[in-house]
Formats: structure tokens, sequence, C-alpha cells
């Protein structure tokens, strides 16, 4: 291979791949369903005028064929030759136009068959492309979601755990903002509490102190009493 052709095909491989890399996959399968469904739709509406037009003509093959026996009958009934002849005829022509009628039904019949079975494989080449499509979304976007995890956990520049402590740190500032003024000041009335319960210590005290004191005088006069 010439240098120039190992050149061409390098360049033209680079640019398949940056025509993959930034085409949007998306929107040419959303456009190539699009087409598929026109084509669909394009053939559906073909097989129905084939299907119509199969229907009339059977109409008027059957009607021939009514056209013929009537002829015959009439035929049967002529009491002149002449007229009776005209009758055969008249039914011959409708026996043949009918033949021709039967021909012509059986071509139309094979290809009405054949578009037929050309729709009904159109019909599943779209459903099967609408739910690859929804699949390969779905997969996209799990994809997607994952790609931004890993770069979340994997930036340098994105430390969450810090985060996550700021955020803590500001709530805390927040709840003891909110706390009221009067709470804050429990060291001021704590003091009263501790100097209210001494006293009332001390006067526990006296008092013991004193029933004890009673106990003993008492107990002496008990005994010059003796």
């Amino acid at each position: 291979m010439s240098i120039f052709k190992r050149l061409s095909a390098t360049l033209s491989a680079q640019v398949d791949q940056l025509v993959g890399e930034i085409e949007n996959h998306d929107a040419v399968i959303e456009a190539g369903i699009h087409d598929a469904r026109r084509a669909y739709a394009t053939a559906k509406v073909r097989l129905a005028r084939l299907q119509a037009d199969g229907q009339r003509l059977r109409e008027r093959r059957d009607g021939l064929r009514a056209e013929a026996d009537t002829w015959r009958r009439r035929a049967a009934g002529c009491a002149e030759e002449a007229r009776g002849l005209e009758c055969l005829r008249r039914a011959k022509r409708a026996d043949a136009e009918a033949d021709a009628l039967t021909r012509t039904l059986a071509q139309h019949d094979t290809t009405t068959a054949r578009l037929s079975t050309d729709v009904d494989g159109l019909r599943r080449r779209v459903q099967a492309l609408e739910h690859r499509r929804r699949l390969m979304r779905s997969r996209a976007a799990g994809a997607d979601a994952a790609a931004r995890l890993a770069d979340l956990d994997a930036s340098p520049a994105l430390d969450l755990d810090d985060t996550f402590e700021r955020w803590e740190i500001r709530i805390a500032e927040q709840e003891v903002r909110a706390v009221p003024d009067d709470h804050m000041d429990d060291g001021f009335a704590a003091a009263f509490d501790a100097d209210e319960a001494d006293t009332a210590l001390r006067a526990e005290l006296a008092a013991l102190k004193g029933a004890a004191g009673n106990a003993a005088g008492q107990g002496r006069e008990d005994d010059h009493a003796r």
C-alpha cells in the first residue's frame, strides 16, 4: 500500500471515529424509526386499496356470473330462435368476462398476499425498533448516572465528605442561634439555686443539732431525778 493510501485510510478511520463520537445516536434511531413508520403506514394504505379493489372485482365477477345465468334462462324461454341465440351470445360474453376477472383476481390476490406479508413484517420491524430503542435509552440513562457518580467519587475537587461536614457545622450554628436567650443565662440562675440549696442545708443541719442537744439535756435531767 502506498503512503498516500495509508494516509487516506488513517484519516478516514479518524473521521469515522470522530463522527461516531459526536453522533446523536438517539436522534439517528428516531429518524430511522420515523422512516419505518412511514413505510409501514404507506404499505397499509396500499394494502387497504388492494383489498377494496379485490372486493369490487369479486362483486363484478359474481354479477357477471349471475347475468350469464339470467341470459341462459331467457334463451330457454324464448319462442323465437333469433332471440334465443342472442341471449346465449350475451350469456357467453358474460361468462368470458367473468373468466377474465377470475384470472385477474388470482394475480390480484397473489399481490395482496405478498403485500400483506410485507405489511406484517414492517409492523414487527417497527415494534422491534421501538422496543430496542427503549432498552437502549434505559441503558444509556443507567450508564450516564453511573458515570456521573464515578466522576463525583474520582474527582479530587469534589470532596463530598468535607461538604457534608461544612453543612453539618452550618446546621449546628443555626441550631445554637435558635436557642432562646433566657436559656443562655443559666449560670446566673444556677448561682442563686446553689445559695438557696446551701441555706436549706444549713437550716436542716441546725435543726438536727438542736434536736441532738435537746435530747442530751433531757437525758441529764432524767439522771438527776433518779
